[in-house]
């Protein structure tokens, strides 16, 4: 495993409690040692060659990096993964990465890191995956998460608890079964909102928006045209009819999601908060370097 002990932005004494931190997170987001320790070693060096003064908190940035690193390797590996191959668990390779807390002991790391739950974990969306490990495994707040996934807040809190419940399904066919009923749900909502848009049908949008709905959109989103932070029915129909009507269905992290296209070039991801029947939150997502993360795909 590569030291970062040349890194001008790290202390001697801290560059090894970090490359453990980093190697522990990496093997439970990717289920492999020997991924892990790919992304830790392009991490660090990226980090050991961060231009000084443009990384504030080193630790945040360091597994921020890694974690988009990981989402990359996930999304690549997951075809096969749906395909049905089997989930490849190194675990009798050296084992040594440390608890996040610093308390477990190398025998209840091995209990705590076993097949069953990597197995489970290899079940999620990549994205799921990396906001539950975050957030119920290493207790990110969630936005923490959001900036790792390039998410909101809220988007965030919505793919971890998507794979909260697929890792306690305990099996894919349960987990599969419910999470085909949740999909068929948030897909009809989101449907009739994307044809409502389209149709700059005003009434038909606010009817599946909540109450305190809220649109985001990140810095490229705002430059094409979009608004940063759009809240309650009646204005975020408004913006979504005048700004954002042109939209394709697609899916995102396999639920229903859109895409606005100018010149027929994938410009910016519209995905959606879907709770009790209605839409809580609306995702605009434009920013070049986090569109590559997204789990994209047209809809089945």
């Amino acid at each position: 495993m590569n030291s970062v002990g040349d890194s001008p932005l790290l202390e001697h004494g801290e560059t090894d409690e970090l490359a453990a931190y980093l190697r522990s997170l990496a093997f439970r987001l990717l289920g492999s040692l020997g991924a892990a320790d790919e992304v830790l070693t392009l991490t660090l060096r990226r980090l050991a060659e961060a231009r000084p003064g443009s990384v504030i908190d080193e630790r945040t940035w360091a597994c921020t990096t890694l974690s988009r690193l990981s989402m990359v390797r996930l999304r690549e590996r997951r075809p096969a993964a749906r395909a049905g191959d089997p989930v490849t668990v190194d675990l009798d390779e050296p084992f040594d990465p440390v608890d996040p807390a610093g308390e477990a002991d190398p025998a209840g790391l091995r209990e705590g890191v076993g097949a069953d739950l990597l197995a489970a974990l290899d079940r999620l969306a990549p994205a799921e995956r990396v906001a539950f490990v975050l957030h119920d495994l290493y207790d990110w707040h969630f936005e923490d998460v959001a900036g790792a996934l390039g998410r909101t807040p809220v988007a965030a809190r919505e793919l971890a608890i998507r794979g909260r419940h697929a890792v306690r399904a305990g099996s894919d066919h349960e987990a599969a079964d419910g999470g085909s009923g949740a999909r068929a749900r948030q897909g009809a909502v989101v449907g009739r909102v994307v044809a409502a848009a389209g149709a700059h049908d005003l009434a038909a949008l606010r009817a599946d928006l909540h109450p305190e709905v809220r649109l985001r959109a990140d810095g490229a989103a705002i430059d094409l045209g979009a608004e940063a932070i759009v809240e309650g029915p009646e204005a975020v129909a408004a913006h979504l009819a005048e700004h954002v009507h042109d939209l394709r269905p697609a899916l995102l992290d396999g639920y229903a999601a859109a895409v606005w296209r100018e010149d027929e070039a994938e410009r910016m991801v519209v995905g959606f908060t879907v709770e009790d029947a209605l839409v809580h939150e609306i995702d605009l997502v434009a920013d070049p370097a986090v569109l590559p993360l997204l789990d994209l795909a047209p809809p089945s």
